[in-house]
């Protein structure tokens, strides 16, 4: 692995990790086969710059968000790959969604899936649909950060220690995320096998129904993607 940063502190962390750190862009492009462009969005364009002059024949893969396929195009002679990854990729939990520029081959789609999968998992989808990535899984962790907090404010408040309420929150939604990926059941069905006919779930969903809770997390879902399509 070859990186540059243009920030000293990260560049001694990079070392630190034991990758090699290039003196500038143009050596970590003109030195790869495969870059990875993990830059703010605004400065996607003069890194691009930068680089243009050593960019053929090589597969770029760009994580920043709202910039299309066809804007890097213009910008680099190589193929371009975009990414929509989560921030939980950071514990390999992650899910990202990539899609091919015009130029990018189903042999780079296949590598690039590779690649991503070593974080959690790779999905490839139309880029028209991207806004709605953000919206659903780039946002989502923040939702669910949110019902976490809510579940462990409640325990706390009935007389749990924080600390406790927060991990037995935390569990819950990670055992529940488990059992549903491995069991193969629908949401509904999972909610079916909670819920005893005048038990204390189905009290509990009845409050949350009243909320409209489910409403609003769609709410939320699409209210993101709008604005990640104002942004683009």
């Amino acid at each position: 692995m070859i990186a540059f940063d243009s920030d000293s502190a990260k560049v001694r962390a990079l070392k630190k990790a034991g990758i090699r750190v290039a003196s500038c862009n143009r050596d970590v492009v003109s030195m790869s086969d495969v870059i990875f462009i993990a830059v703010k969005p605004k400065d996607v364009s003069s890194v691009l710059h930068e680089v243009s002059c050593v960019s053929e024949n090589r597969l770029f893969v760009s994580i920043a968000a709202g910039v299309k396929t066809s804007t890097l195009e213009k910008k680099i002679r190589g193929r371009v790959v975009r990414v929509m990854p989560n921030t939980p990729c950071i514990f390999y939990h992650g899910v990202s969604a990539f899609t091919l520029g015009r130029s990018a081959s189903r042999k780079d789609g296949f590598l690039v899936k590779r690649l991503l999968s070593a974080l959690g998992v790779a999905v490839e989808l139309d880029e028209r649909l991207f806004d709605v990535v953000t919206g659903l899984s780039g946002s989502g962790p923040a939702y669910v950060y949110l019902v976490i907090k809510a579940l462990a404010d409640a325990g706390f408040e009935l007389g749990i220690d924080r600390k406790t309420s927060l991990l037995l929150a935390v569990q819950t939604v990670r055992g529940a995320a488990e059992l549903m990926l491995k069991s193969g059941k629908s949401p509904e069905d999972l909610i079916a096998d909670v819920c005893s006919p005048g038990g204390t779930t189905v009290e509990g969903l009845k409050v949350l129904e009243r909320g409209k809770v489910a409403d609003s997390f769609r709410k939320a879902v699409k209210a993101a993607a709008k604005r990640s399509k104002e942004l683009g």
